[in-house]
């Protein structure tokens, strides 16, 4: 079972997710923070959330009442505004193409990381609109 990362956004205490498996983004989260801190712009590793991660590896029970990660991470989880977030995701995307960086030793997922970033974008963008939070949780 390998580890994803999966969009979310905070609007009114409800947690929004897109439910997609973004594993190029999740798997070079480094190289992609890095590019954020050259660029000035919201660290890559500051969207992500591990609320999700904590309840899958760990032996911690949901408390009494609660159905889903989703509530504990709504209130106690990793949140960055909206507006920040998308502007970091737009500008990796661009430095990502201007640049051709390249993912991998072996092959290159360049192609991967651009589509899972134009997806993230647009869900960013939605996230925005509504003046919300965002966040990446990580999923296993």
């Amino acid at each position: 079972m390998s580890t994803v990362l999966w969009a979310n956004y905070l609007v009114d205490g409800q947690v929004t997710c897109a439910e997609s498996d973004l594993y190029a983004l999740c798997k070079y989260a480094d190289k992609l923070d890095k590019v954020c801190r050259k660029n000035g712009v919201l660290p890559f590793l500051d969207t992500h959330d591990s609320t999700d991660m904590q309840f899958n590896i760990g032996d911690a029970e949901l408390p009494d009442g609660m159905e889903s990660t989703d509530e504990i991470m709504a209130t106690d989880g990793t949140w960055v505004d909206a507006q920040a977030a998308l502007q970091m995701l737009e500008t990796l995307l661009r430095v990502v193409r201007e640049d051709q960086t390249r993912f991998g030793v072996l092959g290159n997922a360049h192609d991967d990381v651009v589509a899972e970033l134009e997806e993230s974008i647009e869900f960013a963008r939605e996230a925005a609109a509504k003046a919300a939070k965002f966040n990446f949780a990580l999923v296993m």
